[in-house]
């Protein structure tokens, strides 16, 4: 922690805990006999048309007098805190771990930093993350797929700039890109791939009921019956949650409920609850149950029995959703990108 005292001369002097003078880039620019924006080029590595020799005199005193570069300095001058908020709705599921480190990693590539949130699917939550990242300065938000429907008024008022990622959000200014998967299609291919494989009566488990993904994943399932002339039944209907613990729940309710050959999840972390579910009850995947995930997380074909999914490109939507934001940050009066990301069926061992 640096704090700051008046110096000789009027000069304002930055001192840390341990009472010493931080160093500046007027310092090293003095001491190295070049200009202040000469040194500031080479820290911030914008020094090609800087000579070897100049560039390593300057690194060499700023290592030499441990300078620290001081970004909320640099940010009240650019008007760009070159940070980045991403907002997840459950960090624990291994498709947003995979989707924030996506997002990290593109965003570090283009210079920027992120701040990572955790809502728990809790409005209120999400709103307190929404003031605190806007009340800290970041560039731009990447919101996540979520049930929420963020508060548009809050938006409006923090005028951030912004990215949806699958989920509903009102059509903003603020709103810079939709990067949405095309879930209809993903939960036909998935229920047709069972159906083509003789299963005739086929579990399906999702998120929460009332949220526009669930509704638009069963539509898809719904399709794939219909076009096959095989009945919706009802009783083959589960939804909650994309988690783990609800999969295992939902699960269990299914089987004290009706029979079924084959289930459709609508994450992989249902799928992997599933599995328990039926090994608790003693039926063999595929054997006695097929299985179909979807998201093809890292983890998919790490299990004792690779799960079969649907592939969501965890890793291209992050980068998408991060270029997207980035690029809009470099000119806003570029037209808004509205991705739909195609899925596609990666068959394991467990259909």
């Amino acid at each position: 922690m640096a704090i700051c005292r008046q110096g000789a001369g009027d000069r304002l002097l930055f001192v840390d805990m341990r009472g010493n003078v931080a160093i500046t880039i007027k310092d090293i620019a003095r001491q190295a006999g070049v200009s202040a924006a000469t040194v500031s080029k080479v820290l911030n590595r914008k020094d090609q048309f800087i000579s070897e020799e100049t560039r390593e005199k300057i690194w060499s005193l700023a290592r030499e007098r441990n300078y620290t570069p001081n970004s909320i300095a640099r940010s009240l001058v650019t008007r760009s805190s070159r940070v980045i908020g991403i907002i997840v709705p459950d960090i624990l599921n291994a498709y947003f771990t995979e989707l924030v480190r996506a997002c990290d990693v593109a965003a570090r590539e283009r210079g920027y930093s992120t701040i990572l949130c955790n809502s728990d699917s809790d409005p209120e939550k999400e709103a307190a993350h929404l003031t605190f990242l806007a009340s800290h300065g970041v560039d731009g938000i990447v919101m996540a797929a979520s049930d929420l429907i963020p508060d548009a008024g809050l938006l409006e008022r923090l005028r951030i700039p912004l990215i949806s990622m699958d989920r509903e959000i009102p059509e903003l200014d603020c709103l810079a890109a939709r990067i949405d998967t095309d879930y209809e299609t993903g939960a036909f291919l998935s229920a047709s791939h069972l159906i083509g494989a003789g299963h005739k009566r086929i579990a399906f488990v999702s998120g929460n009921p009332l949220a526009s993904n669930t509704k638009i994943r069963r539509a898809g399932y719904e399709r794939a019956h219909r076009e096959a002339g095989l009945p919706i039944d009802p009783d083959l209907i589960e939804c909650g949650a994309f988690n783990h613990r609800f999969g295992l729940m939902a699960t269990r309710t299914l089987l004290d409920r009706t029979s079924f050959s084959a289930m459709c999840c609508m994450s992989d972390m249902l799928a992997m609850g599933a599995t328990v579910a039926l090994r608790e009850r003693g039926l063999g995947v595929p054997e006695d149950c097929a299985v179909m995930g979807f998201d093809n997380i890292y983890i998919a074909p790490l299990l004792v029995r690779p799960l079969s999914t649907v592939e969501r490109r965890i890793s291209e939507a992050g980068q998408l959703a991060v270029d997207a934001l980035i690029d809009f940050l470099d000119d806003p009066t570029q037209p808004r990108r509205m991705v739909l990301m195609e899925p596609t069926v990666i068959l394991r061992e467990t259909t």
